[in-house]
């Protein structure tokens, strides 16, 4: 019987191991590596919270990309939502706790299938690889635990790398007052009312804390510092809008492209319509523009428009912008735009310094500091033992940019030579650098499933050519 593993158990594993098990002709054996966060839910899904919600309307968030209305209706199964119209419904921000429990309730049906004749079994082991060994034929995981797993065909599916670190959070490593996982328990370490929480980062993550301390009634002071001090954007209310891509679109530099965007973002500005609509008419054709580019137009757009394109992109539930809106206008949340420098424990709390844009070196002392700067952006220097081992042996290599591995089009690793692995692939985050737009559901339910039908030696699908217009709520 062949034998697949999957290296993590958030989205992508899952669903990956999801559609092995739907389109396997073959008896076939599917293993799931998961550690930490619950298997089908992973960190995004894995929160408790029910004012974490999707960053996505209901009707656009199906994990099958041939069934685009799945996860609306398994929302009319619940009887929560019954009372919802169908349109409203569609145009929801559903909390992310109940898409996890969608997920898991797909993988279910095929950890405990209930028909007698199934010929797929998939199974969980609650672990960690910590390397991986090629065999004549596929390879072996080791586990941290001591066991090990012997597959013809390994996907790595791990989802975003941790956070990064500070030069000086060594000292903070059994500080109370500092969590540098957002997803820990820092609710534990929550200072009175009269407190102060410095967020490092203003992106996704520091809006799930500060909704949680709204939620919470905490009544403290929040500072959050970024580089840029900028924040996600609120969707919104749109308009349908050409496609505006000419047919050469392949041949456009970084600069010609720019000059395009900027062009209908002004068009839209003169029709009193949001300018990110013309981010949006992109989404269809970014992975492929993206690929397009050399590796110094890359470096040039992730320099000077990269943040600007995730604020712009990666937006949030009019719900939440708003509740946002209201700390910074009651003076609770404060946004500094700064450059962290470094942190110190002090007897009263933990000192951040960081340099403010005019150069002048500031500091903050905070109650409780919570890291929320986001996944760690150099592949080299990630800090997980399994992609160390792999990149010190040449199994995998880090893409042009550093920010993830280099696979083929069919999603194979490339090792340290530039051969193809047999063996080997990765999907999600982990093809940043290669993709750049891959850590949203509406591109990994797609890699999820030709990737699946690809270790079967099947024909994959063709990638979604419609998508949803996700302004138009």
């Amino acid at each position: 019987m062949r034998k697949i593993a999957i290296v993590g158990g958030g989205f992508s594993g899952t669903m990956t191991a999801v559609n092995l098990a739907r389109y396997s002709k073959d008896p076939m054996e599917i293993v799931v590596v998961n550690a930490k966060r619950p298997f089908g839910r992973g960190t995004a899904y894995g929160t408790t919270r029910s004012e974490h919600l999707l960053n996505v309307a209901a009707r656009n968030m199906s994990a099958f990309p041939d069934h685009p209305n799945h996860f609306f209706e398994w929302l009319r199964s619940r009887s929560e939502f019954d009372h919802l119209p169908d349109n409203e419904l569609r145009e929801m921000f559903i909390p992310r706790r109940i898409y996890g429990d969608y997920i898991r309730g797909l993988a279910s049906i095929y950890l405990h299938p209930v028909h007698p004749d199934s010929e797929v079994v998939l199974k969980v082991i609650d672990d960690t690889v910590i390397d991986i060994l090629p065999e004549e034929e596929g390879a072996t995981l080791e586990l941290k635990k001591g066991a090990s797993v012997k597959a013809d065909s390994v996907l790595l599916a791990t989802g975003n790398q941790p956070p990064g670190s500070f030069q000086s959070q060594s000292p903070l490593a059994h500080d109370r007052r500092f969590c540098a996982d957002p997803w820990e328990n820092w609710l534990e370490r929550l200072p009175n009312d009269d407190g102060t929480i410095v967020l490092l980062g203003t992106g996704l993550t520091m809006v799930d804390v500060v909704i949680t301390l709204s939620e919470l009634n905490w009544k403290g002071k929040i500072v959050a510092i970024s580089r840029n001090g900028m924040l996600p954007r609120s969707h919104f209310r749109g308009i349908a809008y050409p496609d505006y891509l000419p047919e050469n679109s392949s041949d456009l530099n970084l600069g010609q492209l720019v000059a395009l965007i900027e062009r209908h973002c002004e068009k839209l500005r003169q029709m009193s319509q949001n300018p990110a609509i013309a981010i949006d008419k992109l989404r269809p054709h970014t992975q492929q523009l993206w690929q397009n580019l050399t590796v110094e137009e890359k470096r040039e757009f992730l320099k000077r428009y990269g943040t600007r394109w995730n604020v712009s992109r990666h937006r949030i539930a009019q719900s939440i912008h708003h509740r946002v809106t209201d700390a910074l206008d009651s003076g609770q949340l404060q946004v500094i735009a700064g450059c962290i420098d470094s942190l110190a424990p002090q007897e009263e709390g933990i000192s951040v310094h960081f340099q403010e844009s005019n150069g002048k070196m500031q500091s903050i002392s905070g109650d409780l500091v919570i890291n929320c700067t986001g996944p760690q952006a150099s592949f080299s220097a990630s800090k997980i033992p399994l992609f160390q081992k792999l990149l010190n042996r040449g199994l995998v290599s880090c893409d042009e940019l550093d920010m993830g591995i280099q696979v083929n089009e069919d999603f194979a690793a490339i090792d340290g030579e530039g051969e193809t692995s047999s063996f080997l692939y990765a999907i999600g985050p982990l093809l940043k650098g290669s993709l750049w737009e891959t850590t949203a559901v509406p591109e990994l339910r797609g890699q999820a499933m030709r990737v699946a039908q690809i270790m079967l030696e099947q024909k994959p699908i063709q990638p979604e050519k419609q998508y949803i217009i996700e302004y138009c709520i």
